[in-house]
C-alpha cells in the first residue's frame, strides 16, 4: 500500500513543524494575521540569527506552510492555510 497524496501533504506539513523554533515561527506568523510580516520583523520577533531563520523558513516552505511575497525590497511571510483544510473531512 502506498501513501495517498493527502497523507504525503500531511507528513510534509508535520515535518515542517517538527522543530520548536519552527513552531515558534508558526505562532508568530499566526499572531500577525493574514498580512504576515516582513523578514526583518520576523527576525526581530523571534530573536533568531539570519542563518537560523532562513534555514527554518526554508524547511517550512518545503512543508508548504508559508506564503512568501516580495513587496518592494522586502520579503513578507504569512501562513498558508490550505493544508489545514486536510484536517476537516468532507461533509
Amino acid at each position: 500500500m502506498k501513501p495517498t497524496a493527502k497523507q504525503k501533504v500531511l507528513a510534509s506539513f508535520f515535518n515542517a513543524l517538527a522543530h520548536p523554533r519552527r513552531q515558534m515561527i508558526f505562532q508568530v506568523l499566526r499572531d500577525s494575521g493574514r498580512a504576515g510580516m516582513p523578514y526583518y520583523r520576523l527576525q526581530t520577533r523571534t530573536g533568531l540569527t539570519r542563518a537560523t531563520l532562513s534555514f527554518h523558513l526554508r524547511k517550512m516552505g518545503e512543508g508548504r506552510i508559508l506564503h512568501r511575497k516580495i513587496k518592494g525590497s522586502e520579503t513578507w511571510y504569512s501562513l498558508n492555510t490550505a493544508p489545514f483544510s486536510l484536517f476537516n473531512p468532507p461533509a
